[in-house]
């Protein structure tokens, strides 16, 4: 019997693993570490899922990765496309770079109409931080239109106590990226960032992976017995288990645990994730540009989010063939007024300039992604503490961005599983 089982090597499980060492199973349905974090290739082009970069605030996770694989460091390259214009981003600290007047002085009379402690005020909700963040100019030209495009959800169902460590303050207010205190900062646009030096993101989870100690590939729980203490897999496996760790979906989890309290599992339809369709597009050239991301709130770009992946390392940027990523989330709230997609995403890198002519490109593959981000409503903290404590009850932990419901990096994912397998250790 093992100690502990572990479902699911992702970053988050990949921490339990490394501090459990041999007193543990990981049982991954893949055949290879990573989860949502590893890397594809298609013809040459190299794509993550998602915009990746390394940047952390815990020197452990840091100190882990680094000690790894060898890693290449830049200053982050972001922009904003608004207003039939290219900025820097973020649009909050950069919007006097527009050429329209009036989308200026309507920022900065929002800015000016604003308390002058607003920015360290509890809010109610998403919609409300914005709002008294940003003043109505600034919510009105950039921020509401784009976190509407990227949630496709009313704004006011999401909690605002997210945002200090993702949504950058407005201009006039210092901010730098922290890195060593242990809560994440708002990326900067002076912000260093890493990258695996070869390959994609995924290498980082391939290269700490290898210090695992037991994990069996191509294994799919199926069932969990929570009274036997037992795992079944879908190829006729059991395991007995003292601990159990899952790092998938907690929604998913509890759909295969026996005997779940009807409480337990109308909590978890109260939970909200966003899917989102990746139109991944090949480049039948070598990088030409060097921005790293467009972020954009107009209705003419059909991503809220595009990476252009290969301006992540130099190794990257060598290759024939580049790879262009979009993120289109697929909110229930969000209508898109086109039906033609791959075109669409043609028309939209034509725009943003990230391609001049549609022959460059040499492939569109359209992934659908079902768990991109947990949604941030405001009682989830709550629902996820009721089921954490029934699970706990039984000597189960769950752990990661969708085994917590907490909008976090992989690196955070990689931190909470290290702080988890050092306190089941304990025991």
């Amino acid at each position: 019997m093992s100690k502990n089982i572990i479902i699911g090597a992702g970053p988050a499980g990949i921490g339990v693993g490394l501090s459990l060492g041999k007193d543990c199973t990981i049982l991954e349905t893949a055949d290879t570490v990573g989860g949502f974090s590893r890397s594809i290739e298609i013809k040459g082009a190299v794509f993550d899922f998602g915009g990746h970069s390394f940047h952390t605030p815990h020197p452990e996770v840091r100190d882990l990765v680094y000690n790894s694989l060898e890693m290449y460091r830049q200053t982050r390259n972001a922009k904003c496309y608004s207003h039939g214009q290219i900025i820097p981003y973020p649009f909050q600290k950069n919007y006097r770079l527009l050429e329209d007047e009036n989308v200026v002085k309507e920022c900065l009379q929002g800015l000016e109409n604003l308390p002058s402690n607003i920015i360290k005020k509890d809010f109610d909700n998403f919609e409300e931080f914005i709002l008294k963040s940003f003043g109505s100019g600034i919510s009105e030209h950039f921020m509401i239109p784009y976190n509407k495009k990227l949630w496709g959800r009313d704004l006011k169902r999401m909690a605002a106590d997210w945002t200090s460590e993702r949504v950058a303050a407005p201009e006039g207010v210092k901010e730098k990226f922290d890195l060593t205190g242990g809560k994440r900062k708002p990326l900067q646009a002076d912000t260093k960032v890493g990258y695996p030096a070869k390959g994609g993101f995924g290498e980082i989870y391939k290269a700490i992976g290898k210090k695992l100690e037991n994990v069996e590939f191509k294994t799919t729980v199926s069932r969990i017995d929570p009274k036997a203490k037992k795992v079944y897999t879908s190829d006729g496996k059991s395991y007995e288990y003292r601990n159990l760790i899952s790092s998938i979906s907690i929604i998913d989890f509890l759909k295969i645990i026996d005997n779940v309290p009807q409480r337990i599992v109308d909590l978890t339809k109260q939970l909200d994730y966003l899917s989102m369709v990746l139109g991944l597009v090949v480049i039948n050239h070598p990088v030409d540009t060097d921005i790293q991301r467009f972020y954009s709130a107009e209705k003419e770009i059909i991503s809220h989010k595009t990476a252009i992946n290969h301006n992540s390392s130099d190794y990257l940027r060598s290759l024939p063939n580049h790879g262009i990523m979009m993120e289109i989330s697929e909110g229930p709230e969000k209508t898109l007024h086109r039906s033609d997609t791959k075109q669409w995403i043609v028309d939209s890198l034509l725009t943003l300039g990230a391609i001049k002519h549609p022959h460059e490109i040499e492939e569109i593959q359209i992934k659908n992604v079902k768990y991109s981000y947990p949604v941030p409503t405001k009682d989830r903290n709550e629902i996820m503490g009721e089921i954490k404590e029934w699970l706990q009850e039984n000597d189960i932990y769950t752990v990661g961005r969708f085994g917590e419901w907490a909008y976090i990096n992989s690196d955070k994912a990689i931190y909470r599983g290290l702080e988890l397998g050092k306190y089941i250790a304990s025991l």
